[in-house]
């Protein structure tokens, strides 16, 4: 019996990035006994997305396309959740390339480890327009802006702080049907909260469930340049603000001052200081404000 792997895209008004992605997919090889099915979530797209899937829909019937109203990743993500039919699904995002060997390396490892439920592999970022200087001087503490994952060249056991990123990870699928996404978190047009994989992968870990590291099968993470900006970054953190500020309880007028103060020495320093110092101003800035915006929220449902 032929056996399915399906990879599930959900995009939001990248169709310029989305073609090459699907482009990439299709050069993927297969074991025997295995074939391939690419299910795309649109967004509610206001570009030329949706003229694009259908596209890819005629051009080859390994294409399902899919649309959820409601915009948000998690939504997008269940959406797709609803519509597996295989054994295994690989999750990517609208602006990766994957290598040749990606999907096989996923199907090898599951049919070699029959106890594990879930893998992931690594992030590669490719800044299109070239790596901004202070992008560079800064990466320890700005690489996670970028989804950059890299656990190293050896196979190791998932741990609750220890796990893979949402541009390349896959689950069986049946495991999958069981854990949905969480729709309080992730991303919603513009708004950078992340992190819904990493909250269902722990409820995984929670559950016995177990799930290791592939080693050696990277994806391409397309940063355009109009990501490598501050404005993006500062957006980055916000959202961090935003999921700390949940599960806290503090002051909205300690940290509407802690914001403010953060802004002004970040405006103060940037163009006067090496960056190390006006970016940790940025980060702050951004965590201080994402932590405002979760207690004002808060405060709103009292």
């Amino acid at each position: 019996m032929v056996k399915t792997i399906e990879v599930a895209i959900c995009t939001w008004n990248r169709a310029a990035m989305l073609e090459a992605t699907v482009d990439s997919i299709f050069k993927t090889t297969l074991p025997a006994g295995w074939k391939r099915r690419i299910l795309i979530v649109d967004n509610n797209s206001t570009d030329g997305t949706s003229q694009l899937i259908q596209s890819l829909r005629e051009s080859s019937l390994e294409i399902v396309p899919l649309y959820e109203p409601v915009l948000g990743h998690t939504h997008a993500r269940n959406r797709a959740v609803d519509n597996l039919q295989g054994e295994l699904v690989v999750w990517t995002d609208d602006d990766v390339l994957v290598p040749s060997q990606w999907l096989e390396a996923y199907i090898r490892r599951a049919e070699s480890h029959a106890h594990e439920s879930f893998w992931g592999a690594a992030i590669e970022p490719v800044f299109v327009g070239g790596k901004p200087a202070w992008i560079e001087e800064n990466w320890p503490a700005v690489s996670g802006c970028f989804a950059a994952r890299d656990l190293g060249n050896d196979s190791l056991a998932f741990t609750k702080e220890c796990l893979p990123y949402g541009a390349n990870f896959a689950l069986r699928t049946d495991v999958q049907k069981k854990y949905r996404f969480d729709t309080d978190l992730g991303r919603q047009e513009d708004r950078v909260l992340g992190e819904d994989e990493l909250e269902m992968m722990r409820r995984l870990l929670a559950d016995g469930h177990v799930g290791s590291w592939v080693p050696n099968n990277p994806v391409q993470h397309l940063i355009p340049k109009s990501r490598a900006s501050t404005e993006y970054v500062w957006r980055y953190f916000v959202g961090q603000g935003e999921r700390l500020g949940r599960a806290e309880n503090g002051s909205t007028w300690k940290q509407w001052v802690l914001a403010k103060w953060y802004a002004m020495r970040y405006r103060l320093t940037q163009n006067t200081t090496p960056s190390p110092a006006w970016f940790a101003h940025l980060a702050n800035w951004g965590l201080a404000q994402g932590r405002l915006n979760a207690l004002r929220k808060k405060s709103s449902k009292t």
